[in-house]
């Protein structure tokens, strides 16, 4: 009989089972995004020109690599990271470049413990004006909302014009061949300690890709190249919070800001939030011509990986960044060679994209 008794309440118990509806745990949502540190930016553009009686290639050479800073600024320039390009690190005020060009670079510094950060980026650029002239444009972007009012903000531009116009003069001594005074050199400014940063120890990489486009580059820009085109080839329904799609521009994906911009490209990156880790995450996105008919599109992130565990995590969170934006500039080559894109080929499948780190 107690055979009997397991044998019915097995035969129940399986009944049971197969009646019961099978559910899948749903997916938990994506948690908000902290409050942004400065909720009321107010982003300001700087502009120093200079022109110079050399070609740009040759300017360039002379005064446009990462550490040139030492012979025409602050003494002493060393890499603590990289190797000049994308990613790297300078003894001066630990700044990074993150944006790149044929003729530019885009820098900015890390975000320390104490104060509020200013989103300080600079801009080095040189453009031709003739085969035999060129101009050096200096560009700076950051938000002056910490300073008291108008007066203090109006006397922060004007001090910083005052100290930079002379180094455009030192860059434009060196691109025609003169020298520059030791006196011309300002002292080395201070460096912050690991203590003082958000991240003591960083860790910063690029993720560089291209593609081949067939059209020329001034229809490729016009096409993908404004800031929130991005609506049409990454991620659905961009529309632009402040600005006209030049520096200090900020847009809805993720809260980006423009903070570097040239003929064919510009960067971009994220605020920072009230808590949690800022990878000082940017992208470039350039269009470089090849020929009358064809374009060379370059992607390039550049963040912070050292939160992450190991380097197996690292070299899965590159690919997996890697394999999305490759798609997007999948994307823009169709839309360029007049194309049209399938449903689904955007990011989040056409839904729109909540702010936060990507």
């Amino acid at each position: 009989m107690r055979q009997i008794a397991v044998a019915v309440f097995l035969v129940s118990l399986i009944a049971t089972s197969v009646a019961q509806p099978q559910t899948t745990p749903a997916t938990a949502p994506r948690p908000a995004p902290a409050p942004l540190q400065v909720p009321n930016p107010h982003y300001v553009t700087v502009v120093l020109t200079q022109d110079v009686n050399a070609p740009a290639d040759g300017v360039w050479a002379r005064v446009g690599k990462f550490c040139d800073i030492g012979a025409w600024a602050f003494p002493s320039c060393k890499l603590i990271q990289g190797d000049g390009g994308f990613a790297s690190e300078r003894t001066i005020v630990n700044e990074v470049l993150v944006g790149k060009t044929g003729h530019s670079y885009t820098y900015t510094q890390p975000v320390r413990k104490e104060g509020k950060y200013n989103l300080y980026h600079g801009t080095l650029e040189v453009q031709p004006v003739t085969a035999k002239t060129s101009r050096l444009v200096y560009t700076f972007l950051y938000d002056n909302s910490m300073l008291a009012d108008d007066a203090a903000r109006n006397a922060e531009i004007v001090n910083r014009k005052k100290r930079f116009t002379p180094f455009l003069v030192n860059m434009k001594t060196l691109a025609e061949g003169g020298k520059v005074p030791p006196s011309a050199i300002e002292a080395m400014p201070p460096t912050p300690t690991p203590e003082q940063l958000q991240t003591a120890n960083p860790h910063y990489v690029a993720i560089p890709m291209t593609l081949t486009v067939n059209a020329p580059v001034d229809a490729v820009w016009a096409r993908i190249g404004k800031y929130c085109d991005i609506g049409e080839w990454g991620f659905p329904n961009c529309t632009i919070l402040s600005g006209e799609g030049g520096l200090g521009t900020v847009r809805s994906i993720g809260n980006e800001v423009l903070v570097g911009k040239t003929k064919y490209s510009y960067t971009y990156t994220q605020p920072v939030r009230e808590s949690g880790f800022y990878s000082m995450y940017h992208g470039t996105l350039e269009a470089a011509p090849l020929s009358t008919t064809t374009t060379r599109l370059n992607y390039t992130l550049v963040y912070d990986n050292s939160n992450l565990t190991d380097d197996a995590a690292r070299d899965k969170d590159l690919e997996n960044r890697r394999t999305r934006f490759t798609r997007m500039l999948e994307n823009m080559k169709v839309l360029c060679e007049g194309g049209t894109l399938p449903p689904g080929a955007l990011g989040g499948g056409g839904a729109a994209r909540p702010a936060g780190p990507r």
